[in-house]
């Protein structure tokens, strides 16, 4: 039986940052010490007060410490990996920082878990499969040194990689089409804000779509594929076709006709973007104000709400999930398999907002089958890869029900408009 592992570095202090530092203290009777850095001390801090006045230590006598860290700095990172002698590593900063994070945790001998795919820094319409420029690259490395790194173990992606799965192992023998859709029904009051870091989420959107169709990839422009769909509680979201990180590793472990990601937009939001991106302001080029260089992208950063700002006083709810054509004994079958979380529930219970929470649960939920040994794979895998059912088991205790629609024949409950 694997020996379980102590004591966990959180490298990030957003609002995911917050989630998963709070669900680590809620679990440190299981984790052990639970160490937050980032390269804002003050943030960090702030966290650790909040989790403390809220009563989320489970154990009082494990250590909760916040430390100022340059993530992109090997030898810092290491160093304080270390200090904190944490078995695990959880990376929810920039997806700018996850290589050298990555390379930290290979030298001091930590497991490894992060949210997003790794991006350089102004990168765009990268080819895919994405994980193959830079995060698989590693994958011998960890193997070699018995280490495990899971990639991408946040909500999307992430825990519907694991009810991918979930359905491929229980509940069909041949999978057609993926479909994983991402809605967010709560209402913040901002005339417009982005639910996580702008910079991440606005490039995000920008981009060409990719997904998988047929055996190979299929690139359209962003917003050009759009469907309706009527989710449980919220009823009916138009969606929009976008590239996303779970596709670039579902494509090679899942064999389906077709995989693709599908994220709701208000008219309002469309709106926004579209003047944004018209005038340029999304651009990571810097330009000249005054004899000074400014980055378009990042002076709209600065002028958004922080995402982490929201939490208080959002109301409504997300949803999340899969639907997954295929066949069970020689019959179509539908299954949506999917969660709903409500914005106060998870205000009251870590300060924060759906999106965080959502992102947060999943990586402390691997991170616990890590240290008590069914997740622990001893090389870097994608969630798919692993068992789903230790997971699925896991994630409601830690906050996150889930549930499927299952129906057999072609889902009355999707339109889509190509």
């Amino acid at each position: 039986m694997n020996t379980p592992l102590r004591n966990i570095l959180v490298i990030g202090a957003g609002g995911v940052g917050a989630a998963t530092a709070h669900k680590c203290a809620q679990n440190n009777d299981r984790l052990g010490d639970v160490w937050l850095a980032s390269r804002t001390l003050d943030k960090c801090r702030s966290i650790t007060d909040d989790i403390r006045a809220r009563g989320n230590l489970a154990d009082p006598g494990c250590r909760l410490e916040a430390r100022q860290l340059d993530a992109k700095d090997i030898a810092a990172t290491a160093a304080l990996i270390r200090e904190a002698e944490a078995s695990i590593v959880l990376n929810v900063g920039s997806p700018h920082i996850n290589m050298s994070v990555m390379q930290a945790c290979l030298e001091a001998g930590a497991h490894y878990l992060d949210t997003a795919v790794h991006e350089g820094e102004g990168e765009m319409n990268m080819p895919p499969p994405w994980y193959a420029r830079y995060d698989w690259t590693l994958r011998d490395r960890f193997a070699a040194a018995q280490l495990t790194a899971v990639l991408g173990i946040g909500f999307d992606p992430g825990a519907v990689n694991a009810f991918t799965a979930y359905v491929q192992k229980h509940m069909l023998d041949r999978i057609r089409t993926i479909d994983i859709m991402d809605v967010n029904g709560g209402d913040h009051g901002r005339y417009f804000a982005t639910n996580f870091d702008p910079e991440t989420n606005l490039r995000e959107i920008m981009e060409d779509v990719v997904y998988w169709k047929n055996g190979d990839w299929v690139t359209v422009p962003c917003h050009s594929r759009s469907r309706v769909y009527d989710f449980p509680e919220l009823g009916e979201f138009k969606l929009f076709s976008m590239g996303h990180d779970e596709i670039h590793s579902l494509a090679l472990n899942i064999d389906a006709e077709r995989i693709e990601f599908w994220m709701g937009f208000s008219e309002r939001y469309i709106e926004v973007f579209n003047v944004l991106k018209n005038l340029g302001l999304l651009s990571p080029d810097p330009v000249a104000v005054e004899g000074q260089p400014v980055v378009p992208i990042k002076l709209v950063k600065a002028l958004l709400p922080d995402p982490a700002s929201l939490a208080e006083g959002y109301t409504g709810k997300v949803c999340i999930g899969c639907e997954i054509i295929g066949e069970k004994d020689g019959r179509e079958r539908t299954v949506f398999i999917h969660s709903l979380k409500d914005h106060e529930a998870c205000y009251a219970d870590v300060g924060t907002q759906a999106i965080s929470y959502t992102t947060g649960v999943p990586l402390v939920t691997a991170a616990l089958l890590i240290a008590e040994g069914s997740w622990r794979a001893g090389t870097m895998v994608n969630v798919e890869e692993l068992d789903p059912d230790p997971f699925l088991a896991e994630m409601p205790k830690q906050g996150m029900d889930w549930a499927v629609i299952d129906s057999w024949g072609q889902s009355p409950r999707t339109e889509i408009k190509l």
